[in-house]
């Protein structure tokens, strides 16, 4: 149930050619953003990064002349912006497949403006990115004190609340949550980054997760929510129980308020919502990789199918993975499958009993739909 960062394993020249990465290092300070909140979860990708946007920008400006005192200017500028820091220096040479006849002050100047550019811009901002329902905000309100645990380490850090619930935290993570619990009404935590819960039921006191627009409540489950600030949605995945989850009204654009979409959206084992923080949509699908609910229970007889009718088929993986499977019970009547399905992933096997029954399936709204013409006795 991993969510894969699709930047974690880029190389130099993987960012160079990579149509957003190139998009926002040309389009200036304020699209650049998004890949310096990224930095700061992935610190290690910093010399790359900042390689890959010199080069971009050497191959794009032409025609530009400064002197070597203007260059100097910018440098001590910079510094000064810095608090003084020397700029990191690149070890490795630059090497570009293309348009190679730029004299290196051009390059540095290029880049030194786009650094003075970018400082800029993140000091006027700060104001204007406020929102009403980011963690910062949302723990402002809160009356009651808070404990806050943040994970700075590169390994997962294991919290465990008042109440018995236990929270693992990924790295570059945050949360916060009441110092008791006994005198509340509910359980409320309040998480910047991704964190993993298993949530102690108490149908007396539900629990809420609140992260950047998106609440998800709860009685008892086991879930995912990973909501980091570079991220433009936030996702919960849930691994067994049930949850529902709604945008916080503080979210909510004023143009849609009058809509009613401040209703919940019910989840359950192997469904995931994504939500906008944007527009505040809320997105309901399966996570990439459905788990089995009682993986002690699976044995090989189970996918071991031998002129197995398709409604017996589906019964099977539905059961197993807690996942409606639709389709067409008297047009599909006739159709059995003998294949051995084992060692597959959910979406491998519906591909191959489509394959088989020339037809095909779609996710929506959290179930699977399977189209099929039929068979022939």
């Amino acid at each position: 149930m991993n969510i894969q960062d699709p930047y974690i394993d880029y190389n130099l020249d993987d960012f160079f050619w990579d149509e957003k990465f190139r998009k926002d290092v040309l389009a200036g300070p304020s699209s650049f953003s998004y890949w310096e909140n990224w930095l700061i979860i992935n610190p290690t990708k910093r010399k790359i990064v900042e390689k890959a946007s010199l080069m971009i920008l050497s191959v794009q400006v032409e025609n530009v002349h400064i002197s070597e005192d203007e260059i100097q200017q910018m440098i001590f500028d910079t510094q000064r912006i810095l608090g003084g820091n020397e700029l990191e220096t690149i070890d490795e040479p630059l090497q570009i497949t293309k348009k190679r006849d730029y004299s290196y002050l051009l390059i540095a100047a290029s880049f030194l403006f786009f650094i003075l550019g970018w400082f800029w811009v993140e000091n006027k901002k700060n104001i204007t990115l406020s929102n009403a329902s980011t963690y910062e905000n949302l723990i402002k309100k809160v009356t009651n004190k808070l404990i806050e645990r943040d994970n700075n380490t590169n390994a997962p850090l294991i919290v465990v609340l008042p109440d018995g619930s236990k929270i693992t935290l990924s790295k570059n993570s945050k949360i916060s949550y009441p110092e008791k619990f006994a005198q509340l009404e509910k359980r409320e935590v309040f998480l910047r980054g991704e964190a993993f819960f298993e949530v102690t039921r108490n149908p007396q006191k539900p629990f809420f997760v609140f992260a950047d627009g998106l609440v998800t409540k709860v009685l008892g489950t086991k879930f995912k929510v990973r909501s980091y600030e570079i991220d433009k949605d936030v996702i919960v995945e849930v691994a067994s129980g049930k949850v529902s989850v709604f945008a916080n009204k503080l979210a909510i654009p004023e143009e849609k308020k009058s809509f009613n979409e401040l209703s919940s959206i019910v989840l359950v084992a192997n469904q995931k919502v994504t939500f906008s923080k944007e527009d505040a949509s809320i997105v309901k699908t399966l996570v990439n990789e459905p788990i089995y609910l009682k993986p002690d229970g699976v044995t090989k007889k189970l996918f071991n199918f031998e002129n197995s009718r398709l409604k017996e088929v589906f019964e099977v993986l539905s059961s197993l993975y807690g996942i409606d499977i639709l389709f067409d019970e008297e047009l599909s009547a006739e159709c059995t499958l003998t294949a051995n399905l084992e060692g597959y992933t959910l979406f491998e096997q519906l591909t191959i009993i489509c394959k088989a029954l020339n037809g095909s399936y779609e996710v929506l709204d959290g179930r699977v739909i399977v189209t099929s013409k039929g068979c022939k006795k």
